[in-house]
């Protein structure tokens, strides 16, 4: 078994456009006006797996896949800004990074903002939960939309690509992670482990590293860190649009807890302007072409 976090990987994050909420959907008690949720990216170097991404952002994909009814109901409850400069394969360029360079990609969970861009990735490999997309493929079109997934978005050889986290062996987390005991080492070497947050979809891949210093990507097991700092889950109208809202509160609450801790990681949402304002814009990866 290899010690968990021996080895140091570089990280960047990315913004890879935006939609608009009122605030109280995030944050209960928050304000009603619109605000940017940024759909944040975790890029990642690797000293010998190479090239990853946490998630994918919005993409030109989303926008075709919501072109017709019912899907362009999403687009109108969540108006996307993606600004050109902003598409991921466009930052990647900017960086020397070509699409076929990303080797891995770590799936928060199938949510069209999380995923919209997979299919620019043709030779990397993905690794994902399972619970969620299981339950998704179940339900019709209108139950997949409610969701928010979007088939249209899915490589056409996802099946050959992704392996589920849960397949992965299980290791202990140290003890400056608790109360999350344990994770799945989602490359073998103790660098990526992979933690379970269920809520807000039926399964989430959260995954913790070490880079300059600790970092727990968390998808959208918080959607603010505000929430996080005054112990504010989002508007009971969100609950509704959740899998499993016991469960979200459950995680949300071990979250909190870590973020109280001593030695907390960095804790980073998908969606929250406050990170990125203050850890955004990085370019600590950058390749020579």
């Amino acid at each position: 078994m290899h010690p968990p976090f021996a080895i140091r990987v570089k990280f960047d994050l990315l913004k890879v456009g935006h939609c608009q909420h009122p605030e109280c959907a995030a944050l209960r008690g928050g304000g009603r006006r619109a605000i940017d949720f940024p759909a944040l990216v975790g890029l990642i170097e690797h000293p010998q797996r190479g090239l990853m991404l946490y998630d994918t952002g919005y993409s030109r994909h989303f926008n075709e896949a919501t072109r017709r009814f019912p899907e362009c109901l999403y687009r109108m409850i969540t108006p996307v800004t993606l600004p050109p400069e902003e598409e991921l394969l466009a930052q990647l360029e900017s960086r020397g990074i070509r699409a076929s360079d990303i080797e891995t990609i770590f799936i928060s969970h199938f949510h069209a903002d999380h995923v919209a861009g997979l299919r620019d990735f043709r030779r990397a490999k993905f690794i994902a939960t399972r619970a969620e997309r299981a339950l998704c493929e179940k339900k019709g079109r209108l139950g997949r939309l409610r969701r928010a997934y979007l088939r249209e978005l899915m490589p056409e050889d996802l099946e050959q690509r992704l392996q589920y986290a849960e397949t992965l062996p299980q290791v202990p987390l140290p003890d400056a992670w608790r109360p999350f005991e344990a994770a799945h080492d989602l490359l073998g070497d103790g660098s990526m482990l992979g933690v379970d947050l269920p809520g807000h979809a039926a399964s989430q891949l959260g995954v913790a590293f070490h880079a300059d210093e600790p970092v727990f990507l968390i998808g959208d097991a918080c959607w603010k860190i505000e929430g996080l700092i005054r112990d504010k889950t989002p508007s009971r109208l969100a609950y509704a649009l959740f899998d499993n809202g016991a469960a979200y509160d459950a995680t949300f609450a071990k979250l909190r807890a870590l973020h109280l801790s001593a030695a907390a990681p960095l804790i980073i949402p998908s969606h929250c302007l406050t990170t990125w304002r203050e850890r955004g814009g990085s370019r600590r990866i950058q390749r020579d072409r």
